[in-house]
């Protein structure tokens, strides 16, 4: 008697976290992993592929971790202006797109 072949199914799994940043930026890592197995797999394969996206977000989020260090709150980035100030350049600027500032 012919061995019965198992059904197969697509198991598909993925991982996401996203990093706030400051003035409401954000970076999103994601990774998404599929495969084809039989059955009986399909759970262990599943945990598997997850941990496997898992790991590989961690690894990029902490790579980009590495390469861009967070500016100490005490340095202020270039053109930076206290309180409501507006400088010539950006009236200019508003005034040349019909606008007022």
């Amino acid at each position: 008697m012919p061995k019965k072949e198992e059904k197969l199914v697509e198991v598909c799994r993925s991982f996401s976290y996203k990093m706030g940043l400051p003035k409401f930026e954000n970076r999103d890592f994601f990774c998404s992993q599929k495969a084809e197995v039989p059955e009986s797999e399909a759970v262990a394969t599943s945990e598997a592929l997850y941990e496997f996206c898992k790991s590989e977000v961690i690894k990029s989020v902490n790579k980009y971790k590495l390469e861009n260090p967070p500016i100490p709150i005490n340095q202020k980035p270039l053109g930076f202006k206290e309180g409501n100030e507006k400088s010539q350049d950006d009236q200019e600027k508003a005034e040349d797109l019909g606008r007022e500032i």
